[in-house]
């Protein structure tokens, strides 16, 4: 019961702060910024669906995003500590509940943050340009034919293409809640809001070069799941796709969770 009274308080105080919904704002600004240059230079004759594919990808877009996740409720830990509240949370909730609560709001906070930006954004564009061009829907059916279809994009040509931004985004904002929850855990040792900021960038290249000298088994590379998915071939059923790469980034949050509680613990009885 301590914890479920955690989360109802973090959750109020999540909702009911300005970082919520500038977060998501600053998402809706940021693919603005990222995909506004395809539309005049193609005379306006494009589609929803391909900018959001120009759009994805690692770069300065992902580098603004990290940063835009963090604000939603990573930071919370440090500005307990800074005012003195966290000791009073923990005396009435405990340690532990009070610490997976900020987990969990943490990372539902910047999934949200993303897939609620990328639906206003897009959601806006569908009232002005073609979900999808006859053109495309052609191309797509080619790929299908030759077996070269991905499994998110031979949504666009089922009876619910809307499906394919659902899952594009939900793909996408489940490895940012990841990178949330990442800050968070390092919150437990850093103070510095700059550098707390920089975590998830220092995640993205520290995690790219030991990929790439290590060569580890697939599932190391988060970055790859977070833009595309690819690492779940699942024979086309993309409610097991998703349900697995829920799993997956679910898997690296509790991780992530259970350092961040144990960094914590530590920390009070070192006083």
């Amino acid at each position: 019961m301590r914890f479920v009274g955690m989360l109802r308080s973090d959750f109020r105080r999540m909702f009911h702060s300005k970082s919520f919904y500038f977060s998501i704002l600053g998402i809706f600004a940021i693919t603005f910024f990222s995909v506004w240059p395809e539309i005049p230079a193609s005379q306006y004759d494009v589609s929803v669906y391909y900018l959001t594919e120009v759009r994805r990808g690692i770069g300065a877009f992902f580098m603004a995003v990290t940063v835009v996740v963090v604000l939603p409720y990573a930071l919370s830990y440090r500005v307990d500590m800074r005012h003195n509240y966290i000791h009073c949370l923990e005396s009435r909730a405990g340690v532990s509940a009070c610490c997976w609560s900020h987990v969990v709001v943490t990372a539902v906070g910047a999934f949200l943050a993303v897939f609620l930006g990328y639906s206003l954004f897009f959601g806006v564009l569908g009232f002005g340009l073609p979900m999808i061009k006859p053109d495309e829907i052609e191309m797509l059916r080619v790929y299908r034919e030759s077996g070269d279809l991905g499994i998110y994009d031979g949504l666009m040509l089922s009876k619910i293409p809307a499906l394919y931004f659902v899952v594009i985004f939900a793909t996408e904002a489940m490895g940012y809640a990841f990178l949330a929850v990442f800050t968070l855990m390092v919150s437990a040792k850093v103070e510095n809001a700059f550098l707390l900021l920089s975590v998830p960038i220092m995640m993205y290249y520290g995690s790219l070069l030991f990929c790439s000298f290590a060569q580890p088994p697939a599932g190391f590379w988060w970055f790859n799941v977070l833009v595309n998915g690819t690492f779940f071939i699942l024979g086309g059923d993309i409610g097991i796709q998703m349900l697995c790469l829920f799993l997956y980034f679910g898997s690296l949050i509790c991780v992530s969770g259970l350092v961040f509680v144990s960094w914590v613990e530590r920390r009070r009885f070192r006083g």
